[in-house]
């Protein structure tokens, strides 16, 4: 039939084939299609999220073309906690998971989580799972050792690719590799998902037991192309997953995102700005942007501050990354300067105006709003990923 060895050793265990295989088999079997297989609807892929937020990863789940579901999700943070549940409050939520038991993780399909970036102490390098030991990766490491799930995808700040000479990630990825998993991983820009925010951030997708090849160039960043060269050189097992997502998100600037009533508690005010930008004759001379546009910087003297919060930005484009303080992006509007609200924030992160409301009916206060923000995943740029591997899933089983 052209079947190889290995093709039949997956039919023997009952894994998955492609159509070109089940063909094969029916014309030489002079048969149809009905008589070697029997249709089981799909169930639902079981997600457990770990360092869940206020739940990003589950609002791009429940917005993704995937059919799946969360079981289970842990969070320390008591505030991240609470709006959490304001969205999610059929969930089982957990608290510290560094005081829960891998065995105590109920089985599951799909793990997510936008873990901490923190350097490994390595006395001679293992290469594997030992050497994750004292970080918060070490956590996702046990439970994956145990409960094997499917799939993997973790989020982290772009420098992790960079982070201790690389060393860093490369510990991540090798022990993911000794654990059985196929990898990919990328830089992926929040702009890139048509958000109103330059947000670059490290994915990585890992997938159990799935077939291998080469790296290709990285489409996005240099830094993962020569790590994924490295690699190349030694056995580890990746795959090619990132270069084929893509995103077709109409692109949005800040002044899609503007609230049209906003207090005064958000402009700047005071009498040495106000003289400053009725003297300065400033003008937004912006059109509409996919990039940063700094209009100006408030002169020291009448903002005493560092540079960075002295930069005033066009609402015709997109803001920087999202921080997790109350001293965010200052914007021009209307010949005057204010920061974006809470609200904004959120907004400009990807998540929609009822899942913020049922936070801002919780009372939670403004400096947590603008901290869960800037320490949230942007769910489209995860919805994106997620309609990506169903894809991919779909290929693998038809």
């Amino acid at each position: 039939m052209g079947i190889t060895s290995a093709t039949l050793a997956k039919l023997g265990k009952n894994q998955n084939v492609n159509m070109d295989v089940l063909n094969k088999i029916c014309v030489h079997l002079k048969c149809e299609l009905a008589e070697i297989i029997t249709h089981t609807p799909q169930s639902s892929v079981r997600v457990v999220s770990l360092f869940s937020g206020i739940g990003g990863f589950e609002a791009a789940v429940s917005r993704s073309k995937l059919n799946a579901k969360t079981i289970f999700a842990s969070e320390i943070d008591a505030q991240a906690s609470r709006s959490y549940s304001a969205n999610f409050s059929e969930h089982g939520l957990f608290g510290d998971i560094t005081k829960i038991s891998e065995e105590s993780i109920p089985d599951h399909d799909l793990l997510v989580g936008g873990f901490p970036c923190q350097s490994f102490s390595i006395a001679g390098r293992r290469h594997g799972f030992e050497d994750t030991r004292g970080t918060l990766f070490f956590d996702i490491a046990r439970i994956v050792t145990l409960k094997k799930p499917r799939y993997l995808l973790l989020e982290n700040v772009k420098n992790l690719v960079g982070h201790d000479d690389s060393n860093t990630i490369r510990v991540i990825l090798e022990t993911l590799d000794s654990l059985g998993y196929t990898t990919d991983f990328t830089v992926i820009n929040s702009k890139e998902a048509g958000l109103p925010q330059s947000r670059e951030r490290t994915y990585i997708l890992s997938i159990l037991d799935y077939p291998t090849e080469k790296f290709e160039l990285d489409k996005r960043n240099k830094k993962v192309s020569v790590i994924k060269n490295q690699l190349n050189q030694s056995e580890f097992k990746g795959f090619n997953f990132f270069n084929s997502v893509d995103y077709s998100n109409k692109p949005t600037t800040l002044k899609d995102i503007l609230e049209s009533q906003v207090d005064d508690k958000y402009f700047f005010k005071s009498q040495a700005v106000e003289s400053f930008l009725s003297t300065a004759k400033i003008k937004d001379e912006y059109s509409v942007s996919s990039s940063i546009c700094k209009v100006f910087d408030l002169p020291r003297e009448v903002h005493k501050d560092h540079e960075r919060q002295r930069r005033v930005y066009s609402i015709n484009g997109i803001s920087p990354t999202i921080l997790a303080r109350a001293d965010t992006t200052k914007i021009y509007v209307s010949n005057k300067v204010r920061k974006i609200t809470p609200i904004e924030a959120l907004l400009a992160q990807g998540f929609d105006r009822e899942f913020i409301s049922n936070i801002q009916r919780t009372g939670i206060s403004d400096t947590q709003l603008y901290k869960q923000a800037g320490n949230a995943v942007s769910p489209p740029v995860v919805e994106g990923i997620l309609n990506a591997l169903n894809e991919l899933d779909g290929r693998e089983t038809r």
